[in-house]
């Protein structure tokens, strides 16, 4: 009795400290045993769970339509899968899971993959625009009009800073576009020479040089009939760029050592980081090529001249890395905060992206503090201007605004739920601070 009594104590201590949710039913559907991490998962505690049916617990639609006790019972191969369930509290969750049979019990393993799915189903639902994350008035007049440019097949200069998110404008222009479902090629114009750009571009023929041991279509013809995206095209050669006009304005290519045109249906993005009204004034950029890429411009404005998306960004990084190395960072304290909002950002998006996986090193959970900031930040602040949301000047109240706009992932109704204030008492310290 007391060699049983131990080895169920093992069993439990086992179990209870085990990462999974661990959930024990009986042939009679009615669970025997509920360890602690699923107790955390649907909220039930084990003494709560025992002798419910299993679908009282877990009340998930699958358990009503795809049973998988049942499609074991019939010797049906079952894999792990996604369920959603509701919780005790009414919220819905996901839980990726499997059952096994043992000693006649069945048992229930599972782990809670809310987070992904719902980051997921989050990009999932930003529909067409993928990573286009914005309240910038400008960018959101710019969004509105990408379902008529995307209908159309004229070429479309992307003009941005390195980082701004020139590529992926592209991708959404070309996802919303009747080409989505053909070939979307890319090349940077900056990372090859004249001689490998060109047999990229336009491809080769065997023997036309020594290394061509054969035919090599080139990124026109693997973009047949789909978009072809030309980044960094600024650093584009005079001489390659006057082969570039010649496909863009016949619709035809000439493989290198081929003796025959090849025609070419491709739609054209390109990107640059130049001005290239002032390259073309230079006699850097060929003035005809210019207007022929340029019919469609969509300039995209430095992250450091849309301050009020700094916040938005911050919460999409922190859920995307909070994901890919499965910590619980929940915010970013309002002296972190600040600084964030008032560095100059020379590296714009991919900056901030490449600060907020610095910052998850050392930041495992609850609030992201100025001491996880990269010390580069901290000793170049920017001074306040015209264009800073916030001016750089301590005061309580605005750190404690800051603080609930933070928690409430600036939902401004949420933040004067937080603050227990109405929403027009919020409006006005918004405006006395200069909070945008």
């Amino acid at each position: 009795m007391v060699k049983y009594r131990m080895n169920e104590n093992i069993f439990r201590d086992i179990v209870n400290n085990t990462f999974e949710g661990i959930i024990v039913i009986g042939e009679d559907y009615r669970i025997k045993y509920l360890n602690r991490f699923a107790g955390e998962i649907t909220g039930f505690s084990n003494k709560e769970a025992v002798g419910k049916f299993c679908y009282e617990v877990l009340r998930a639609k699958l358990c009503k339509d795809a049973c998988p006790i049942k499609a074991l019972k019939k010797g049906e191969p079952l894999k792990e899968i996604i369920v959603d369930i509701i919780a005790k509290n009414n919220r819905e969750k996901y839980i990726n899971t499997k059952v096994i049979g043992s000693h006649g019990y069945w048992v229930e393993i599972f782990h809670d993959v809310t987070r992904e799915v719902q980051l997921e189903k989050s990009i999932k639902e930003k529909y067409i625009f993928e990573d286009i994350i914005t309240r910038n008035r400008k960018l959101i007049d710019i969004l509105n009009e990408f379902p008529k440019i995307a209908a159309s097949t004229v070429p479309v200069m992307l003009e941005g800073e390195s980082g701004a998110g020139k590529e992926v404008f592209a991708n959404a222009l070309r996802s919303l576009s009747s080409r989505k479902e053909k070939p979307f090629v890319k090349i940077n114009c900056a990372s090859l020479p004249d001689t490998l750009l060109e047999s990229e571009l336009f491809g080769y023929k065997k023997g036309a040089f020594t290394d061509a041991r054969k035919d090599k279509p080139g990124l026109f013809l693997t973009a047949q009939e789909g978009t072809l995206f030309l980044d960094e095209i600024g650093e584009m050669s005079l001489p390659m760029q006057a082969k570039l006009l010649r496909a863009v304005e016949t619709g035809e290519i000439i493989p290198l050592g081929a003796t025959r045109v090849e025609r070419i249906d491709v739609r054209i993005l390109a990107a640059t980081n130049k001005e290239l009204v002032k390259e073309v004034e230079k006699g850097n950029f060929r003035e005809d090529l210019y207007y022929r890429l340029n019919v469609v411009n969509i300039k995209i404005p430095p992250l450091r001249e849309r301050k009020s998306d700094i916040p938005l960004f911050i919460d999409y990084f922190i859920n995307q890395f909070n994901i890919i190395q499965k910590k619980k960072v929940e915010a970013v304290s309002p002296d972190a905060l600040e600084i964030l909002l008032n560095h100059k950002y020379p590296g714009n998006i991919r900056e901030l992206r490449n600060i907020m996986e610095y910052v998850f090193i050392f930041c495992k959970e609850g609030q992201i503090r100025q001491k996880h900031l990269p010390e580069y930040l901290k000793v170049t602040v920017m001074k306040p201007d015209d264009t800073a949301p916030l001016k750089d000047v301590p005061d309580p109240e605005k750190e404690r605004i800051v603080a609930a706009l933070s928690r409430a992932r600036w939902n401004k109704k949420k933040a004067a739920e937080i603050m227990r204030i109405d929403r027009t008492t919020l409006w006005r310290k918004l405006k006395k601070y200069g909070i945008n």
